[in-house]
């Protein structure tokens, strides 16, 4: 039985970024698979959640590199805007799960307060009426919808 490859055997080739959907929509490497695993890997986002939950604003950077700035327009953004399509898995010559990663990742975020309203809402909605989009009324389209 061969062992389950991790982020610490990826090489950063990037080739998980060949079709993945927001790199490929966005044409930004800076939001593509590659970036996300550079970010888990290298411990950056540990690294970034510390600084954060201590209230040291000066020690987090968000994407572009500017001091003082973080949350959901800054690293957090690069790991939320993922599909977790698996894409980026099926491309990877090492077969490495980064989608696994990266919900490992949101897990982390949600445990250090950080989640989009929208998630919160969504979630809200599934606990109390078992679906994303809420209370739902014959023949209407919600208002707003909270969905993947």
């Amino acid at each position: 039985m061969t062992k389950e490859k991790t982020l610490k055997d990826c090489t950063l080739c990037g080739l998980c970024k060949s079709n993945c959907p927001v790199f490929r929509s966005t044409k930004l490497e800076t939001k593509g698979a590659r970036a996300r695993a550079i970010l888990i890997k290298e411990n950056i986002f540990d690294d970034i959640l510390k600084a954060n939950n201590m209230n040291k604003k000066e020690n987090c950077l968000d994407v572009c590199g500017k001091p003082g700035t973080s949350g959901i327009h800054g690293f957090d953004d690069i790991i939320l805007q993922c599909t977790l399509c698996a894409s980026c898995k099926i491309e990877c010559p090492e077969n490495i799960d980064l989608p696994k990663e990266i919900r490992k990742a949101r897990q982390k975020l949600i445990e250090s307060g950080k989640e989009t309203p929208a998630n919160k809402i969504m979630i809200e909605n599934i606990r109390k009426y078992g679906n994303p989009f809420g209370k739902q009324q014959p023949g209407k389209i919600p208002k707003e919808l909270y969905c993947c």
